[in-house]
């Protein structure tokens, strides 16, 4: 199979087409196509013969995605996708062959949420490093080690233009193959001699990557379910030594999985990409040459454990440039799957820095937010990222996230703006994008329902603020015991945080003694709210398959926005008049018109039964008269639904008609962007407003004409600094002072 196209395209157009990682920036962008949805089938090796770029054009960045699917095996076939099995990926050239990739297919019966028949989940791989192999034409080798089908596969390679972090000067295969691991007569040893390899010329540093994972099991579990180390060695000098285990599969991104997903193993969890281990074994002169060691940790079994070894040695050259950085990853918000977990979120973004130059990265200034939309600024200080090297970083909210539609589709842009206080060296790396759903939106009174399994205190919930205060929590005591919390929030974002201590959830089929138990949030009436986790809603029978727990993110908004909900008001002579319309409406059931004349304390002064369900605009009235005398009145509806639930409108200030007091009200306090000074006016007159600081100096000075009743006058506050304030308004022999803070 054969397919080959060169296109000049858009970066928002390799987005849409793999927003997974969101590459970046690209120029020009060469796509090779392989292995094309092949139906992969029993033990087997699947090729595809490719032409790839010749040669004649740099390439900062290669990417090889990989994308797993499904089909329907026969009628009659025992297992179709059932079951965790090794895919290795291989570049074949007329004198070389490497390992490109490798993954873990999952446990994928087709009759759980996430992994029906149409199910697909994409896999990236950074291959630039084998760039000086990939060209002309060679064939690439899907290795499918496994005894039944149920799995497509479907691979192709994004070549970027551009200057790579450093040039490959060469690459050398090491050890390769799947080798006996504790047989005391055949040491896997035999296997992994020394190897001797000569620097290329330009050759300044070499690292190895050395992939493996532990497969079968012997006596003691070996080598799928029992961690062991192996060490590094160059020119006889340890370099480093690195345990083969992955201890956090009960947190794969792919969950609830039909088999024995939440099993911590060697070097990979079902359903996950493993990627290689890289070792830097330091400077290298071109001309010089470099012994490469390993040797495993000692061991003796029975002899059914294996590793499966993939190893390479790269020599490299200088860095191409001196101060550079690139945006490597959006965590979140992101709606590739392979960052499932993590989103949606209404908070904080999580973005991942690489240092792709020469001199260490201390600081990073970001660019970011919502396309099409006023976009945050963040310096991030104190850091310490070697060359080569990266760091996640968690951003400071983005108030954007809190006002989107919930459900919506959106994209999310983060841009490199300075390293170390100076320009990036390189800037075709230092953007990237990412597709992504805002976070749902839950009523601000709910409840939480949690009935403990037997293991009783594994298993905790709270609900904790973006500075990680905690509004309520339970942490159950007493076995198969059901715990009911009413829970009250602010306006905000939240996230409900799950833990489970043992990782299998609150109950798992392959631990079906521990008992069954559920986790779930209701409105008022009972109704379930839908999770976002990826697991069927409560009471379905994997519902509380989450293994160690889950993140759900949500937004509390008591306001309905101005296009669904408007009030207005009138001051009349001795009443006043409020008039409000809907957009349209969806269960709702009353209006409740609330006034104050402090804006603090509500109270109820009448009801209006709501139209219910309409797709047409709706209008509502109703007349207030005061009983308490005030310079202003304030007014909200608090909107009630059939399920409890509520939402207020905007609110309305008025003051009495033909007042024959004057009166001045500042808000809001603390102040950030803005000021609004009220003014009721008796009679048409002029008011002086003038702003002081601490020190007594005069920071604003300005007249305003004033009509009869009441004028809003507003002072921009953002040229201000933060701190205390006084505001003085004079008018017709009156003098008023209020004290004012900005945040």
């Amino acid at each position: 199979m054969r397919y080959f196209v060169r296109a000049c395209v858009l970066y928002l157009l390799l987005v849409s087409l793999f927003s997974a990682k969101g590459l970046a920036n690209p120029g020009d962008t060469t796509w090779v196509q392989a292995q094309n949805d092949v139906q992969l089938d029993y033990y087997n090796d699947f090729d595809a013969a490719v032409t790839f770029p010749s040669g004649t054009v740099s390439y900062r960045k290669i990417i090889m995605v990989f994308t797993l699917g499904k089909y329907q095996c026969p009628a009659g076939t025992q297992y179709c996708g059932d079951w965790d099995y090794t895919v290795q990926n291989y570049l074949m050239t007329p004198t070389d062959t490497f390992e490109l990739s490798r993954l873990i297919t999952p446990y994928a019966n087709a009759s759980y949420p996430r992994t029906g028949w149409n199910w697909k989940q994409r896999y990236y791989f950074d291959v630039t490093d084998f760039y000086p192999v990939l060209k002309n034409a060679a064939t690439i080798r899907l290795s499918y080690h496994n005894y039944s089908g149920g799995f497509t596969g479907n691979i192709k390679f994004a070549f970027i233009e551009g200057t790579p972090p450093r040039s490959v000067t060469g690459i050398k295969r090491l050890w390769h193959g799947a080798f006996p691991f504790g047989r005391s007569t055949d040491p896997i040893e035999n296997y992994l001699p020394a190897i001797n390899a000569l620097a290329p010329a330009n050759t300044q540093q070499a690292e190895m990557n050395f992939t493996v994972t532990g497969h079968g099991s012997d006596n003691t579990g070996c080598s799928e379910f029992c961690s062991k180390y192996y060490q590094v060695y160059a020119n006889s000098s340890l370099k480093e030594t690195k345990t083969i285990w992955k201890d956090n599969c009960g947190s794969n991104n792919l969950y609830p999985q039909s088999g024995t997903w939440i099993y911590n193993r060697a070097g990979w969890c079902p359903g996950e990409q493993v990627n290689p281990n890289v070792h830097k074994l330091g400077a290298v002169t071109a001309g010089n040459s470099i012994n490469a060691d390993v040797n495993f940790q000692s061991y003796t079994g029975n002899g059914s454990a294996s590793y499966i070894i993939e190893s390479a040695l790269f020599f490299y050259g200088a860095y191409n440039q001196n101060l550079d950085a690139s945006v490597e990853s959006i965590i979140a918000p992101n709606d590739y799957e392979g960052h499932f977990r993590a989103n949606p979120i209404c908070g904080n973004p999580v973005v991942v820095i690489k240092n792709t130059g020469a001199t260490t990265i201390n600081s990073v200034a970001l660019q970011y937010g919502v396309a099409g939309q006023t976009l945050q600024t963040y310096t991030v200080s104190g850091l310490t990222i070697a060359s080569s090297k990266d760091t996640t970083i968690k951003l400071p909210s983005l108030s954007a996230l809190a006002t989107l539609a919930a459900g919506s589709i959106n994209k999310f842009v983060v841009t490199i703006q300075q390293i170390n206080g100076n320009a990036d060296g390189y800037a075709l790396n230092n953007s990237m994008q990412s597709s992504f759903v805002a976070a749902p939106e839950w009523p601000g009174r709910f409840t939480m329902v949690i009935k403990s399994n037997n293991g009783a205190t594994q298993t905790k919930w709270r609900i904790e603020d973006l500075n990680s205060t905690v509004y309520k929590q339970r942490n159950p005591t007493a076995t198969q015991t059901v715990y009911t919390d009413s829970v009250e929030l602010p306006d905000g974002c939240y996230r409900l945080v799950v833990t489970d201590a043992n990782c299998d959830g609150l109950y798992w089929w392959a631990n079906s003694g521990a008992g069954r138990g559920y986790v779930y949030a209701a409105k008022k009436d009972g109704t379930v709210i839908p999770f976002t986790n990826g697991l069927p809603a409560y009471p379905a029978s994997l519902a509380p398959d989450f293994g160690c727990g889950f993140t759900q993110y949500f937004r509390v908004s008591s306001t309905l926005a101005a296009d669904q909900l408007l009030l207005s008001g009138e001051a009349k002579e001795a009443n006043n008049l409020l008039s409000w319309e809907t957009s349209k409406e969806v269960n709702t059931e009353r209006f409740a018109l609330e006034y104050s004349v402090n804006d603090t304390t509500y109270t109820a002064v009448a009801e209006v039964k709501a139209n219910g369900n309409t797709s047409s605009k709706s209008t509502y009235s109703s007349t207030h008269i005061p009983t308490v005398h005030s310079a202003f009145y304030y007014y909200r509806l608090k909107l009630y639904y059939t399920d409890g639930s509520w939402k207020y409108s905007n609110k309305v200030t008025l003051s009495p008609v033909a007042s024959s007091e004057f009166a001045v009200d500042v808000r809001p306090s603390p102040f950030n962007d803005e000021i609004k000074v009220r003014i009721t006016a008796p009679r048409s007159q002029t008011a002086s407003i003038t702003l002081f600081d601490m020190q007594g100096r005069i920071l604003l000075n300005r007249n305003s004409n004033l009509s009869t009743g009441l004028n809003v006058i507003s002072i921009d506050g953002n040229s201000f600094a933060a701190g205390v304030y006084t505001i003085v308004i004079r008018s017709d022999g009156q003098k008023l002072a209020r004290k004012i803070i900005k945040l």
